[in-house]
């Protein structure tokens, strides 16, 4: 396996990490608010399909459109995966541009552990790990502490 290919490999492992802390934490709220979800194929259409949902489809593209890249690899370059990133970076810092995403997001972030620890390591290979960043240098939640 290439360098290249390691990383993306690695960058797409902690996104479906944090992908399915999100979709855990959102099921838990849905299930308070409306009852239980009985089967995988009743969450898999409210994940599709529920506006409560909705708000995750951002982050659920991104990741799709990751996957095609890696798929297409002779004919992708390290630009287009640079784009990919900055727009992961985008959509997961506190001053995200996504209304529909960024409190939601941070609401789960700043309340699940779970989502939290997720958030951390996505947040190193996006920012850090993609651009050297310190972790001096890592966002503020909203609240203004430290983005984990």
């Amino acid at each position: 396996m290439s360098n290249r290919q390691e990383r993306v490999a690695q960058l797409r492992h902690v996104l479906l990490d944090l992908h399915k802390s999100l979709l855990d934490a959102q099921r838990i709220e849905y299930e308070r608010a409306h009852g239980r979800i009985e089967t995988r194929g009743e969450f898999l259409g409210l994940v599709l399909n529920h506006p409560e949902f909705e708000w995750l489809r951002a982050m659920s593209a991104l990741i799709a459109q990751m996957d095609e890249w890696a798929d297409e690899a002779e004919g992708t370059t390290e630009d287009e995966l640079a784009g990919i990133v900055e727009a992961l970076r985008d959509l997961i810092r506190p001053e995200g541009t996504n209304t529909a995403f960024t409190p939601r997001y941070w609401h789960m972030v700043n309340n699940t552990p779970d989502v939290t620890v997720a958030h951390v390591k996505a947040w190193r290979l996006v920012d850090g790990g993609a651009s050297g960043a310190s972790a001096s240098s890592s966002p503020r939640a909203p609240g203004g502490r430290p983005a984990p």
